[in-house]
């Protein structure tokens, strides 16, 4: 019997030239779509990984299984700009930066036949655990009310509605609670 073993590895903006084919592999496995929508293709994947890792905050976790990524998660530190952009926030804390700020997780991604097998919260808890922030937020397509209860019962919670882009979809807003 074999025991495939998730090993965890951190990396900084530093090392972004050397793991960006990993990060866009994956990307481009798990968003397979032949081009059907364009907020979602690699090369816009790209210009958004560029912009999230242009800051000296940014840091990611890469889990992989016999030396094979099965797949990531990276943020940077949040803009208190970006928070002004809630639509119709739970709670009026929403718009408190915390003391410390607030660590941006911008992507989370498992390659499909590991999923369901604990490691999207496994690399997550790798990455949260190196943050010295207030709090975490994320993005959540609000079409996917599963995607978000597995958020909620990572400790995640609602706090309102985001489009951060023009042409992206209607996120839900999520923070958790780091310290």
């Amino acid at each position: 019997m074999t025991v495939d073993v998730l090993t965890l590895s951190h990396y900084t903006r530093e090392h972004l030239p050397s793991i960006r084919s990993t990060l866009v592999d994956v990307y481009a496995e798990v968003y397979d779509q032949s081009g059907e929508d364009p907020f979602h293709s690699v090369a816009r994947f790209e210009e958004r990984l560029s912009g999230h890792a242009s800051g000296p905050s940014w840091a990611c976790v890469i889990g992989e299984i016999d030396g094979q990524p099965v797949g990531f998660a990276y943020g940077r530190l949040d803009s208190v700009r970006e928070w002004r952009d809630v639509l119709e926030p739970v709670d009026s804390g929403v718009r408190d930066y915390g003391e410390k700020g607030t660590f941006g997780l911008c992507e989370i991604m498992v390659l499909r036949p590991w999923r369901g097998k604990g490691i999207a919260q496994g690399i997550h808890d790798e990455l949260m655990e190196q943050r010295g922030e207030t709090r975490a937020s994320l993005l959540v397509d609000s079409e996917h009310p599963k995607v978000r209860a597995l958020y909620e019962r990572w400790g995640y919670r609602k706090v309102g509605q985001m489009q951060p882009f023009e042409d992206s979809p209607l996120y839900d807003a999520m923070l958790l609670d780091l310290a």
